[in-house]
C-alpha cells in the first residue's frame, strides 16, 4: 500500500498534470467564451433580412438558387494558387529577416524553395491557368 501511495503521489503533483490543467481551463474559458458571444450576437441583432441583403452577392451568384447549377473551377483555382503562394511568401519574411544569422545549408535551402516555386509560376503562366477566357 505504501508504495501504492507514493505513486498516487507522484502522479498527483507532476508536472504535466499540472500543465493540462492550465490547458483544460483554457479551453473550458474558450468554449464558454464563444457560446456567449454567438448567443449574444444572435439575440441582439435584428433578425430581418432586407432586399439588398439577400440579392446577388459580389461575386454575381444568386445566394438562393439551386445547388446544382454550374459553377466555374476557376475560382477554386485561383483560390489554391493564392494559398501556394501566399504560403512562399509566409516562408519568405522570416528567412529575409533572418538571413544573416543562416549557415550556408539554410541558404541554399532557401533558394531551392524559391526556385522550385518559381518554376511552378512559371509553368501556370505558360499554361495560361491564371486566364479567364475561353480557350
Amino acid at each position: 500500500m505504501n508504495n501504492n501511495n507514493k505513486i498516487m503521489s507522484v502522479l498527483d503533483n507532476s508536472l504535466v498534470k499540472q500543465e493540462y490543467k492550465v490547458l483544460l481551463i483554457f479551453l473550458a474559458v474558450a468554449i464558454v467564451l464563444t457560446i456567449l458571444i454567438i448567443l449574444t450576437s444572435y439575440l441582439l441583432t435584428k433578425q430581418n433580412p432586407d432586399s439588398e441583403k439577400l440579392s446577388a452577392y459580389e461575386c454575381g451568384f444568386e445566394p438562393y438558387e439551386d445547388t446544382r447549377h454550374v459553377f466555374d473551377i476557376k475560382f477554386c483555382l485561383i483560390a489554391i494558387l493564392f494559398i501556394i503562394f501566399d504560403v512562399e511568401i509566409m516562408f519568405l519574411i522570416p528567412w529575409c529577416v533572418s538571413i544573416s544569422k543562416l549557415n550556408l545549408l539554410g541558404f541554399w535551402s532557401m533558394i531551392d524553395f524559391l526556385i522550385e516555386l518559381s518554376l511552378g509560376f512559371f509553368y501556370i503562366w505558360y499554361v495560361n491557368a491564371l486566364g479567364w477566357k475561353e480557350v
